[in-house]
Protein backbone atom coordinates (compact mmCIF):
# COMPACT_ATOMS: atom_id res chain seq x y z
CA UNK A 1 0.00 0.00 0.00
CA UNK A 2 1.55 3.43 -0.93
CA UNK A 3 1.26 6.22 1.33
CA UNK A 4 -0.78 9.25 0.05
CA UNK A 5 1.68 12.25 -1.50
CA UNK A 6 1.73 15.40 0.40
CA UNK A 7 1.02 18.09 -1.51
CA UNK A 8 1.18 20.79 1.18
CA UNK A 9 4.44 22.58 -0.64
CA UNK A 10 2.27 23.30 -3.68
CA UNK A 11 -0.94 24.33 -2.31
CA UNK A 12 -1.47 28.40 -1.61
CA UNK A 13 -1.94 27.93 2.20
CA UNK A 14 0.40 29.02 4.98
CA UNK A 15 2.69 26.99 6.23
CA UNK A 16 2.21 27.50 9.85
CA UNK A 17 -0.60 29.14 11.84
CA UNK A 18 -0.15 32.14 13.83
CA UNK A 19 0.79 31.19 17.24
CA UNK A 20 0.18 34.83 18.69
CA UNK A 21 -3.30 36.35 18.56
CA UNK A 22 -3.21 40.03 17.21
CA UNK A 23 -5.52 43.00 16.52
CA UNK A 24 -5.92 42.93 13.30
CA UNK A 25 -6.36 46.27 11.39
CA UNK A 26 -6.34 46.18 7.72
CA UNK A 27 -6.65 43.45 5.08
CA UNK A 28 -5.27 43.89 1.64
CA UNK A 29 -4.27 42.68 -1.59
CA UNK A 30 -2.14 43.44 -3.99
CA UNK A 31 -0.59 42.21 -7.92
CA UNK A 32 2.52 40.33 -6.77
CA UNK A 33 5.67 41.65 -8.28
CA UNK A 34 6.53 39.05 -11.17
CA UNK A 35 2.71 39.92 -12.11
CA UNK A 36 1.29 36.65 -12.20
CA UNK A 37 -1.45 36.44 -9.29
CA UNK A 38 -2.74 38.53 -6.46
CA UNK A 39 -0.86 38.19 -2.67
CA UNK A 40 -3.67 38.88 0.43
CA UNK A 41 -1.77 40.58 3.59
CA UNK A 42 -2.78 41.86 6.78
CA UNK A 43 -1.61 44.46 9.28
CA UNK A 44 -2.29 43.52 12.99
CA UNK A 45 -1.35 45.32 15.95
CA UNK A 46 0.07 42.72 19.60
CA UNK A 47 -1.11 43.76 22.79
CA UNK A 48 1.75 45.90 23.10
CA UNK A 49 0.61 47.84 19.76
CA UNK A 50 3.67 46.72 17.57
CA UNK A 51 2.52 46.68 14.17
CA UNK A 52 3.27 43.57 12.01
CA UNK A 53 2.39 42.18 8.82
CA UNK A 54 1.87 39.01 7.37
CA UNK A 55 0.81 37.10 4.42
CA UNK A 56 -1.94 35.82 3.65
CA UNK A 57 -2.87 34.58 0.38
CA UNK A 58 -1.39 33.71 -3.20
CA UNK A 59 -3.36 33.15 -6.05
CA UNK A 60 -0.42 33.03 -7.97
CA UNK A 61 1.00 29.38 -6.88
CA UNK A 62 3.94 29.17 -4.29
CA UNK A 63 4.28 28.43 -1.00
CA UNK A 64 4.70 31.35 1.74
CA UNK A 65 4.72 31.65 5.63
CA UNK A 66 2.05 33.06 7.12
CA UNK A 67 3.90 34.33 10.82
CA UNK A 68 3.12 38.17 11.66
CA UNK A 69 6.34 40.09 10.73
CA UNK A 70 7.25 42.93 13.11
CA UNK A 71 7.47 46.39 10.88
CA UNK A 72 10.14 47.47 13.39
CA UNK A 73 12.25 44.27 11.63
CA UNK A 74 11.26 44.77 8.68
CA UNK A 75 12.80 48.70 9.21
CA UNK A 76 15.87 47.02 10.79
CA UNK A 77 16.72 44.58 7.26
CA UNK A 78 15.89 47.59 4.61
CA UNK A 79 17.98 50.34 6.49
CA UNK A 80 20.93 47.85 7.38
CA UNK A 81 21.37 46.98 3.63
CA UNK A 82 24.24 48.81 1.87
CA UNK A 83 22.36 50.56 -0.42
CA UNK A 84 18.44 51.21 1.02
CA UNK A 85 18.04 53.12 -2.44
CA UNK A 86 18.69 50.08 -4.61
CA UNK A 87 16.72 46.77 -3.09
CA UNK A 88 15.48 43.36 -4.04
CA UNK A 89 13.19 40.97 -1.74
CA UNK A 90 16.64 39.29 -1.15
CA UNK A 91 16.93 42.09 1.77
CA UNK A 92 13.99 40.78 3.61
CA UNK A 93 14.81 36.86 2.96
CA UNK A 94 16.92 36.99 6.72
CA UNK A 95 13.98 37.33 8.69
CA UNK A 96 12.53 34.03 7.10
CA UNK A 97 15.56 31.93 7.04
CA UNK A 98 14.91 27.95 6.85
CA UNK A 99 11.37 29.08 5.06
CA UNK A 100 9.60 29.62 2.01
CA UNK A 101 11.95 31.51 -0.34
CA UNK A 102 8.77 33.01 -1.71
CA UNK A 103 8.01 35.10 1.42
CA UNK A 104 10.05 37.72 0.96
CA UNK A 105 8.96 38.74 -2.47
CA UNK A 106 5.28 38.44 -1.69
CA UNK A 107 6.13 40.71 1.38
CA UNK A 108 8.13 43.21 -0.64
CA UNK A 109 4.91 43.36 -2.54
CA UNK A 110 2.87 44.05 -0.33
CA UNK A 111 5.31 46.91 1.18
CA UNK A 112 5.23 48.38 -2.25
CA UNK A 113 1.67 48.43 -2.51
CA UNK A 114 1.57 50.19 1.39
CA UNK A 115 4.41 52.78 0.39
CA UNK A 116 7.06 51.79 2.33
CA UNK A 117 9.29 51.10 -0.57
CA UNK A 118 8.51 52.12 -4.12
CA UNK A 119 9.58 50.70 -7.61
CA UNK A 120 12.74 52.03 -9.44
CA UNK A 121 11.40 52.86 -12.77
CA UNK A 122 10.20 50.20 -14.59
CA UNK A 123 12.22 47.17 -12.80
CA UNK A 124 10.11 45.28 -11.30
CA UNK A 125 12.94 43.52 -8.43
CA UNK A 126 14.08 46.73 -7.48
CA UNK A 127 12.78 49.05 -4.97
CA UNK A 128 13.94 51.89 -3.47
CA UNK A 129 13.49 52.49 0.76
CA UNK A 130 11.19 55.49 1.78
CA UNK A 131 13.96 57.68 3.92
CA UNK A 132 13.37 56.51 8.15
CA UNK A 133 11.14 59.43 8.67
CA UNK A 134 8.62 58.67 6.54
CA UNK A 135 8.91 55.07 7.24
CA UNK A 136 7.59 55.74 11.14
CA UNK A 137 5.57 58.05 10.05
CA UNK A 138 3.41 55.39 7.94
CA UNK A 139 4.41 53.02 10.88
CA UNK A 140 2.52 55.83 13.12
CA UNK A 141 -0.51 55.71 10.82
CA UNK A 142 -1.37 52.30 11.44
CA UNK A 143 -0.81 52.41 14.76
CA UNK A 144 -3.40 55.02 15.13
CA UNK A 145 -6.01 53.29 13.11
CA UNK A 146 -9.06 51.78 15.69
CA UNK A 147 -11.49 50.26 13.45
CA UNK A 148 -10.58 47.53 11.01
CA UNK A 149 -10.08 48.04 7.38
CA UNK A 150 -10.91 46.14 4.29
CA UNK A 151 -9.13 47.08 1.23
CA UNK A 152 -8.86 45.92 -2.27
CA UNK A 153 -6.27 45.93 -5.51
CA UNK A 154 -7.73 49.20 -7.43
CA UNK A 155 -7.48 47.70 -11.15
CA UNK A 156 -6.20 51.07 -12.11
CA UNK A 157 -3.31 51.62 -9.67
CA UNK A 158 -2.75 48.11 -8.58
CA UNK A 159 -3.04 49.82 -5.00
Amino acid sequence: MSKPQDNSATTNKTDTPSLHPKQVIKTSSCQALSGNGEIGYEFSLDNKKTLHIRITSNTGGGYFTGEHVALTEIESELFSQPDPSRLTSGALQPLFRGKSVNTPAFLMAALRNEGFVKPIGELKRFHQCVDAKSFKALIKKFTKVQKPQKLAMSSTTGQ
